[in-house]
């Protein structure tokens, strides 16, 4: 096999992970100008890919070879997650620092160095001539930590032709992951009366004690138990945020909580929607959906499961077992659309979502060849 550019891959990581792009927080606008830079400098052509509101969720390459045959997505997101606190960190977050054999900053791990990879995967893969039959879309995603998935919404809508398959560059490489967890996510309301907190009368009812009772309530019901397989571990329901009161002086008459639900074949939406819905009429709570996705699960025999399981092997020397895993991903939104998605195969990473987010530099050319030669068997096959 050809060799991987690793300095290149971890010079284009790092200066992405310099520029903050947390979901929600920063614009992820400069981090785009410098992917389609280094694109557009490779001699690929990026496009810029908008959310019916009109902005800027990702970009997109396509690359098709004379031949017709099947159609990858190599895809990346590029925002993050938050940072927490700044000052737990040795290294502020968006330093981008390389030491110690690692890329240290948030999104060196999930996932801007899988969008460095990607990137190269790419170029390699037309320099080398290897998309003869088929072709290539490289799709890096800026809305997929909100739960949005805006950049592949969009991409999606953009196609003339959808890709057959899809290989997400998440960290990980001790298994390739071909299917999670679902989730359903709502906004739990209770009301109370306000009143003065001074009040002797007791003239109040108070709306957190009511949803702190909700929520042991929540915390305390049973989860069906999922059937013997791939999704074992079942499901699980988490209360994420709360919001309540104003001031101290006043019997706070209204309380909110967030609820994520994780979603197995078990425990689907219909099933879930029923488990919420009679807890929460025993509080008076009102519920207001958010987001939903099904989980999914791709069959070990799919040429898209066999074919990259190889190629990790190959890559990294060792067995990749198949595994199904907890959090959801964009494969969950893929997936409903009839693209069967892969994870894994990725760099080896400590902390991700956490203080001190790295990765691991002497991973990045097995990363490499694993999704390099994956594409190459998927396109030849």
């Amino acid at each position: 096999m050809q060799q991987a550019d690793v300095d290149g891959i971890v010079a284009l990581a790092a200066e992405l992970v310099r520029l903050p792009s947390r979901a929600g927080a920063d614009s992820p606008e400069p981090v785009l100008r410098a992917l389609g830079r280094w694109l557009a400098a490779h001699g690929l052509e990026p496009r810029s890919l908008t959310s019916d509101a009109g902005e800027t969720v990702g970009l997109c390459v396509r690359v098709m070879g004379p031949e017709a045959g099947p159609i990858l997505c190599l895809d990346a997101c590029i925002d993050t997650a938050p940072f927490g606190d700044p000052a737990r960190w040795s290294r502020p977050p968006t330093s981008g620092a390389i030491d110690n054999g690692r890329l240290w900053g948030r999104g060196a791990a999930d996932s801007k160095m899988g969008a460095a990879i990607l990137a190269h995967v790419v170029r390699d893969l037309v320099a080398t001539g290897a998309i003869r039959r088929g072709g290539v879309d490289l799709l890096l995603d800026a809305d997929e930590h909100t739960g949005r998935f805006g950049g592949a919404r969009a991409y999606l809508a953009a196609l003339d032709r959808r890709p057959d398959g899809a290989v997400l560059g998440y960290p990980g490489n001790h298994e390739l992951i071909r299917g999670s967890r679902g989730f359903h996510r709502v906004r739990l309301a209770v009301s109370g009366r306000a009143g003065h907190s001074g009040s002797t009368d007791g003239d109040g009812i108070n709306a957190i004690g009511k949803l702190a009772r909700l929520i042991t309530a929540l915390e305390e019901a049973e989860l069906p138990l999922e059937p013997p397989g791939p999704f074992a571990f079942g499901p699980r329901v988490t209360v994420t945020r709360i919001e309540g009161g104003e001031g101290f002086s006043m019997v706070p008459d209204r309380a909110v909580c967030s609820l994520d639900m994780r979603l197995t074949p078990g425990f689907g939406i219909e099933q879930a929607s029923r488990w919420l819905d009679a807890i929460a009429a025993r509080h008076d709570a009102h519920i207001e959906p958010v987001e939903s996705w099904p989980p999914y699960l791709v069959p070990e025999s799919h040429p898209l499961v066999r074919l990259f399981q190889s190629a990790g092997a190959l890559a990294w020397g060792r067995d990749v077992p198949l595994a199904v895993c907890g959090p959801s991903n964009i494969g969950n939104l893929l997936a409903a659309h009839g693209i069967p998605t892969l994870c894994g195969l990725g760099v080896t990473a400590e902390n991700v979502h956490g203080t001190d987010e790295c990765a691991l530099l002497a991973s990045v050319d097995g990363a490499w060849r694993g999704y390099l030669e994956g594409a190459r068997r998927f396109l030849a096959a």
